[in-house]
């Protein structure tokens, strides 16, 4: 082969990588061009950076939001609306209180409130599983893949509610649960009260809860030891008595005991 030859081809190879780069250019301007267009970044709560303490209230009707109280078999000493009346000193009282904390201050541990969270959610509202969306499973996946990317708190409840209820679970929401950590736990502890062991969320929040509780000891307090370590155990006793029970259901449960009696 003489040079030429050798120049000819080279050029030939150059062009087609810098087709197809153009190529794959052109279809994500495509993509992003179907998705809604968000409102500007200066009408969005906290904008870029940082939300403001109010902030991440003021969402609208775009993110739903929803009193995670009463989706919670709650112990008796615990009522919807009493945290702040419960004994200071109680250790279990204490762990409840630190759980509200949480929830009413999801971008403690980080993340921004993105321009396209809002867009993104409206697009995936109302919540649907996997059956009554078939035909659009992988659409759905996208864009829950889409949002899951973006770390936005505000995304939780759309998320959780998807990966546990909906059935259409991806990867990439997991992985975005447990790196958002402490504000996901009070939207997936409602899934260790679950008997249904066809229910998704059976498997998901015994995972993620064990991951996030392993990576924040500290930050969730006695939440490990008093709330979510007595809801697994309780899991697995259900697990282990079901006359037909589901092996891959008392693993998870097991590895995520495991995970936080280290």
């Amino acid at each position: 082969m003489n040079a030429k030859t050798i120049i000819s081809s080279f050029c030939l190879l150059l062009a087609l990588c810098l087709a197809l780069y153009f190529y794959a250019e052109w279809q994500k301007a495509q993509f992003d061009a179907a998705l809604p267009v968000p409102p500007a970044a200066d009408e969005q709560p906290g904008g870029h950076g940082k939300p403001d303490d109010d902030a991440h209230d003021d969402t609208g009707d775009l993110i739903p939001s929803v009193d995670w109280q009463q989706h919670i078999e709650l112990p008796e000493l615990v009522k919807p609306g009493n945290l702040d009346e419960l004994d200071a000193d109680d250790p279990i009282a204490k762990a409840w209180a630190k759980l509200d904390e949480i929830a009413d201050n999801p971008f403690a541990w980080g993340g921004n409130a993105d321009p396209r969270t809002a867009g993104l959610v409206q697009q995936l509202t109302p919540i649907v599983d996997y059956l009554e969306s078939e035909a659009h499973a992988e659409e759905i996946g996208d864009l829950l893949d889409e949002l899951a990317y973006l770390r936005d708190p505000r995304s939780i409840e759309t998320l959780v509610a998807y990966e546990c209820g909906g059935n259409i679970g991806t990867a990439p929401v997991r992985e975005a649960l447990i790196a958002m950590g402490p504000p996901v736990v009070p939207y997936l502890l409602p899934y260790l009260d679950e008997e249904d062991d066809e229910a998704m969320g059976v498997y998901v929040a015994p995972h993620v809860l064990g991951h996030i509780g392993a990576r924040h000891r500290v930050e969730l307090d006695g939440i490990v030891k008093h709330i979510i370590l007595p809801k697994l155990e309780k899991q697995l006793g259900l697990a282990l008595t079901d006359p037909f029970p589901t092996e891959i259901r008392i693993r998870r449960v097991e590895e995520a005991i495991a995970q936080l009696k280290r």
